[in-house]
């Protein structure tokens, strides 16, 4: 398999309602939530989305289930870890939003019979607004289990260590690595016809302060985007680590909820 071909039956947007109501007991609902973000000069401003998406559609494929469609709008991007709103482009929603439109979704899910939802997050910011959508899912007392997996915590110790060896001054955490080797290496396997390779650059801030600021001081963005060292991506890298990722997420659902 390419990193461009796509098993459409999994898209529940494509389904007839009669369609998705057969498949209700086939698998978990995965809800992909990404972006739309900056990602310098050499990715679109679709990268989180994409990401999530094919993730989720790739581990449906393993594990079963159909994918919801993608929600573009994550969480306020944030000076350290995506440059925020000094970015032209970058179109956030306050946490608050994104809580609710996530419950929305999972509600009526959850209310035509989906038990199971394994939400697969490609943005660093939105993570604790969907866990505490999911809480207060629960809390209302509605029905429903949850994997909520952000893709990055899904590859391994070894495989990032492998994938930073050679690259100066190693992994950098991920909220640096904004546009950097992973994402650049996902989206040259995944969709290398949106990679302007040619504006492909190392960069990073000034300087990393231990806390945070607001407005954020210029020196603590880098001016192209780029949080790190962009230029050691690969495409081998992005499948690399695209199959530990769906391997990874495949196993987990069957080991929480069986086969």
């Amino acid at each position: 398999m390419t990193g461009t071909e796509t098993d459409d039956t999994v898209r529940m947007a494509e389904l007839t309602w009669q369609e998705f109501e057969d498949r209700i007991d086939d698998g978990p609902a995965f809800v992909p939530i990404g972006s739309t973000e900056q990602h310098g000069p050499h990715l679109p401003l679709s990268v989180d989305t994409v990401i999530a998406s094919e993730i989720a559609e790739r581990t449906a494929r393993e594990a079963g289930g159909m994918v919801a469609p993608p929600l573009h709008y994550g969480y306020k991007s944030q000076p350290g870890s995506g440059g925020g709103p000094e970015f032209a482009s970058t179109t956030s929603v306050h946490g608050d939003t994104l809580r609710r439109q996530v419950g929305d979704i999972v509600a009526d899910l959850s209310r035509d019979g989906v038990r199971e939802f394994v939400i697969v997050n490609g943005h660093f910011e939105n993570e604790y607004a969907v866990r505490e959508a999911i809480d207060r899912h629960l809390e209302s007392g509605l029905d429903g289990r949850f994997v909520i997996a952000s893709w990055w915590d899904l590859l391994s110790t070894s495989t990032r260590e492998a994938i930073f060896e050679n690259v100066p001054g190693g992994f950098p955490g991920w909220e640096a690595e904004h546009a950097g080797v992973v994402e650049t290496s996902l989206m040259l396997y995944l969709r290398p016809d949106s990679v302007n390779e040619d504006a492909i650059v190392d960069d990073g801030p000034s300087r990393n302060p231990p806390y945070s600021m607001k407005p954020a001081p210029e020196d603590t963005i880098p001016h192209s985007g780029v949080f790190y060292k962009a230029t050691h991506a690969t495409a081998e890298v992005g499948e690399r680590g695209l199959a530990e990722v769906v391997e990874v997420l495949a196993n987990g659902i069957e080991d929480e909820w069986g086969a």
